[in-house]
Protein backbone atom coordinates (compact mmCIF):
# COMPACT_ATOMS: atom_id res chain seq x y z
CA UNK A 1 0.00 0.00 0.00
CA UNK A 2 1.10 3.28 -0.89
CA UNK A 3 0.94 6.51 1.66
CA UNK A 4 -1.59 7.86 -0.30
CA UNK A 5 -3.95 5.21 -0.45
CA UNK A 6 -7.06 5.14 1.41
CA UNK A 7 -8.31 1.53 -0.18
CA UNK A 8 -5.77 -1.81 -1.02
CA UNK A 9 -6.52 -4.74 -1.19
CA UNK A 10 -4.71 -7.50 0.07
CA UNK A 11 -4.26 -11.15 -0.70
CA UNK A 12 -3.29 -14.03 1.68
CA UNK A 13 -2.31 -16.58 -0.73
CA UNK A 14 -2.22 -20.50 0.71
CA UNK A 15 1.28 -21.08 0.19
CA UNK A 16 1.91 -17.94 2.68
CA UNK A 17 -0.75 -19.37 5.00
CA UNK A 18 1.40 -22.73 4.98
CA UNK A 19 4.25 -21.14 5.59
CA UNK A 20 3.14 -19.17 8.52
CA UNK A 21 2.04 -22.66 9.96
CA UNK A 22 4.96 -24.10 9.45
CA UNK A 23 7.01 -21.30 11.21
CA UNK A 24 4.29 -22.15 14.35
CA UNK A 25 2.00 -19.52 13.91
CA UNK A 26 -1.73 -20.54 14.67
CA UNK A 27 -5.00 -19.85 12.82
CA UNK A 28 -5.32 -16.86 15.32
CA UNK A 29 -1.90 -15.55 14.46
CA UNK A 30 -2.57 -15.05 10.61
CA UNK A 31 -5.36 -14.32 7.92
CA UNK A 32 -7.22 -17.23 6.34
CA UNK A 33 -6.37 -17.71 2.63
CA UNK A 34 -8.50 -15.03 0.48
CA UNK A 35 -8.97 -11.22 -0.38
CA UNK A 36 -8.85 -8.62 1.85
CA UNK A 37 -10.01 -5.35 1.72
CA UNK A 38 -9.02 -2.69 3.82
CA UNK A 39 -9.03 0.81 3.95
CA UNK A 40 -7.49 3.71 5.93
CA UNK A 41 -9.92 4.52 8.99
CA UNK A 42 -10.78 8.70 8.91
CA UNK A 43 -9.27 9.12 12.68
CA UNK A 44 -5.68 7.35 11.11
CA UNK A 45 -6.05 10.43 8.53
CA UNK A 46 -6.64 13.19 11.28
CA UNK A 47 -3.63 11.68 13.17
CA UNK A 48 -1.35 11.63 10.71
CA UNK A 49 -2.51 15.52 10.03
CA UNK A 50 -2.33 16.17 13.18
CA UNK A 51 1.40 15.08 13.44
CA UNK A 52 0.69 13.35 16.30
CA UNK A 53 2.16 9.75 16.45
CA UNK A 54 0.53 7.15 18.65
CA UNK A 55 3.52 4.76 20.78
CA UNK A 56 3.71 2.42 23.17
CA UNK A 57 6.60 2.91 25.33
CA UNK A 58 7.43 1.83 29.00
CA UNK A 59 7.96 4.09 31.75
CA UNK A 60 8.58 4.08 35.52
CA UNK A 61 5.68 3.87 37.33
CA UNK A 62 7.16 6.99 39.48
CA UNK A 63 7.41 8.50 36.55
CA UNK A 64 3.81 8.24 35.16
CA UNK A 65 2.42 8.49 38.95
CA UNK A 66 4.06 12.14 39.57
CA UNK A 67 2.23 13.36 35.46
CA UNK A 68 -0.65 11.80 36.89
CA UNK A 69 -0.92 13.45 40.19
CA UNK A 70 0.19 16.79 38.26
CA UNK A 71 -2.88 16.41 35.83
CA UNK A 72 -5.12 15.93 38.86
CA UNK A 73 -4.45 20.02 40.18
CA UNK A 74 -7.17 22.23 39.43
CA UNK A 75 -6.53 23.58 35.87
CA UNK A 76 -3.97 21.40 34.71
CA UNK A 77 -3.57 19.78 30.80
CA UNK A 78 -3.46 15.93 30.94
CA UNK A 79 -0.64 13.62 32.31
CA UNK A 80 0.16 12.83 28.27
CA UNK A 81 0.31 16.00 27.23
CA UNK A 82 2.76 17.07 30.37
CA UNK A 83 4.94 14.08 29.14
CA UNK A 84 4.95 15.33 25.92
CA UNK A 85 5.95 19.49 26.54
CA UNK A 86 8.64 17.98 29.17
CA UNK A 87 10.18 16.29 26.23
CA UNK A 88 9.84 18.82 23.67
CA UNK A 89 11.47 21.47 26.13
CA UNK A 90 14.32 19.14 26.53
CA UNK A 91 14.56 18.87 22.39
CA UNK A 92 14.66 22.07 22.28
CA UNK A 93 17.43 22.34 24.25
CA UNK A 94 15.86 24.79 27.17
CA UNK A 95 14.68 23.88 30.40
CA UNK A 96 11.69 24.84 32.27
CA UNK A 97 11.32 29.04 31.96
CA UNK A 98 11.33 30.44 35.42
CA UNK A 99 8.08 31.89 35.63
CA UNK A 100 5.97 28.23 34.38
CA UNK A 101 8.27 26.51 37.19
CA UNK A 102 7.49 28.99 39.96
CA UNK A 103 4.02 28.32 39.22
CA UNK A 104 4.08 24.73 39.20
CA UNK A 105 5.93 24.81 42.76
CA UNK A 106 3.80 26.80 44.25
CA UNK A 107 0.60 24.79 43.34
CA UNK A 108 2.81 21.28 43.96
CA UNK A 109 1.45 20.06 47.83
CA UNK A 110 3.74 17.69 48.05
CA UNK A 111 6.34 20.00 47.55
CA UNK A 112 5.17 22.63 49.84
CA UNK A 113 4.36 20.41 52.38
CA UNK A 114 8.16 19.18 52.28
CA UNK A 115 9.60 22.66 52.16
CA UNK A 116 7.54 23.56 55.47
CA UNK A 117 8.52 20.30 56.94
CA UNK A 118 12.44 21.47 56.32
CA UNK A 119 11.43 25.23 57.29
CA UNK A 120 10.65 24.05 60.73
CA UNK A 121 13.83 22.50 61.22
CA UNK A 122 15.74 25.86 60.62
Amino acid sequence: MKKDEKEWTYVQTEEAYKEGLAKGWTDEDMLKPGTYKARRSPWAEKLKNAKKVKVSIYLDGDVVTYFRERAEQPNAAPYQTQINNELRKIMEGGSADAPTLEKAMLNDKKFLKALKKKLETV
